[in-house]
């Protein structure tokens, strides 16, 4: 092979049929921009290449988990064991660490520019029609908190008929059949172009939007349907259980917007509003909101009334107390989701100990389906949802150890491949 080359590795599963596992070879890995973190050592892309070879990953969105454990740990994938995907179906399942070996891959020519690069006023037209809508539209959303600078750039930089697939980019994305009143600046801006078809596109949005451009006008609406009491906030007659007749209302309002239209501090909405209904159709704002009094209060209203890990919000536990945290951390450990554990613990996945590891469901059912393999040659039906691949993904290495001895002790041998991602976490 040629240096300088990606690699594709074709395996055949059971589960996925062929897969293909993209890498690099060692010239092309020398020449790949150093990351914000430095590649796993040699036993640890040992353990990694394991996981991928008895995984099989179908897509790169099945290794994300395991690179989140590694990325908490203080490393990257060396990238002569993975690369982000770069196909159409794939692109852009990868977590931020890795974007610039994404984009430096295409704007060496390596790969061709996809949904899955950052777009720029530099590379803009070297992206297929299709493939630039993606990337386009997570700069719209993350232009929400500097002023779309980054979309302005490239309006600025660009002929009237990119400007105007910029201006139609903007809308809900499926949410609904319009736009969000904090994309009305950027309509704003586009109403101000130099191109007839452009401002056309911008003012059809606005005409659209009709009288609710702002989160206060969808608020006062809101507000028409909702009753306050002195010990309550309720919607007046309530909707059906299923479903929201406001939906789009919900979307497009803060939490402090529906609390101020209703004469009400955001602080006394949390502390009234009605739990069985309108908070769930609040629960959004109530996330996004960077109060963290109305976040724990809600946190603590719903752990009290003993709402399971899977009913709950997790941005509602960022920056809270350490005891509310813990509170919400037990609520996860009973949740149905086995991920949910790792998502609460974002950042701190791999730190949970052996004392606080044995209050978990996915424990529990670990010598279990120990058991089963050994007694029955039952295996979990899904990979990814292995109680020792789930412990291994969230533990730390003291526990790690603690499950691995335990699974020999009840009888597994030492290279059972199930014990792949709990070796992975020691060698880390």
């Amino acid at each position: 092979m040629a240096e300088g080359q990606l690699v594709i590795t074709k395996c055949r599963s059971r589960e996925y049929g062929a897969i293909l596992l993209k890498s690099v070879d060692e010239d092309l890995a020398a020449r790949l921009p150093e990351l914000r973190l430095p590649r796993m050592g040699d036993e640890a892309r040992a353990a990694f290449r394991a996981i991928l070879a008895y995984e099989k990953p179908p897509a790169n969105g099945s290794v994300v988990d395991v690179l989140q454990l590694a990325e908490a740990r203080g490393y990257s994938a060396h990238p002569c064991d993975w690369i982000p995907d770069y196909d159409w179906k794939y692109a852009g399942r990868h977590p931020k660490l890795y974007q610039p070996w994404v984009d430096w891959l295409s704007e060496e020519g390596i790969t061709k520019f996809h949904s899955g690069n950052g777009i720029t006023p530099e590379n803009c037209r070297r992206f297929s029609a299709g493939q630039r809508q993606d990337p386009i539209c997570a700069l719209i959303r993350e232009g929400r908190h500097d002023d779309f600078k980054a979309i302005k750039a490239i309006a600025e930089a660009q002929p009237a008929s990119i400007r105007a697939v910029l201006a139609g980019s903007i809308h809900a994305w499926g949410s609904f059949d319009g736009c969000y009143p904090w994309q009305v600046p950027l309509i704003e801006y586009f109403l101000e172009d130099q191109s007839d078809k452009v401002r056309d596109i911008a003012r059809a949005k606005l005409r659209k939007m009709d009288e609710f451009v702002t989160e206060h006008d969808y608020a006062r609406k809101l507000a028409g349907v909702i009753t306050v009491t002195a010990d309550t906030v309720r919607y007046t007659t309530p909707p059906e259980p299923y479903g929201s007749p406001f939906f789009r209302e919900f979307s497009c309002v803060s939490f402090d917007a529906v609390a101020g239209a209703l004469g009400l501090s955001p602080a006394e909405l949390a502390r009234r509003v009605d739990l069985d209904r309108l908070a769930k159709d609040l629960m959004m704002a109530a996330a996004g909101t960077g109060s963290v009094e109305v976040r724990s209060i809600l946190a603590e209203r719903l752990l009290d009334r003993g709402t399971g890990g899977e009913n709950l919000s997790l941005a509602l536990f960022q920056g809270v107390a350490r005891p509310l945290w813990e509170r919400g951390l037990q609520a996860m450990f009973r949740s149905p989701y086995v991920n949910s554990v790792q998502d609460y613990l974002g950042a701190r996945t791999g730190t949970l100990d052996s004392a606080k590891m044995r209050e978990w469901t996915a424990y529990e059912t670990m010598a279990l389906s120990v058991t089963n393999e050994l007694q029955k040659r039952q295996l979990p039906v899904n990979k990814m949802y292995d109680p020792l691949r789930v412990l291994g993904k969230v533990v730390d290495k003291q526990a790690a150890q603690q499950v691995i001895d335990e699974a020999l002790t009840l009888g597994m041998k030492p290279d059972n491949p199930r014990l792949t991602m709990l070796k992975f976490n020691i060698a880390l």
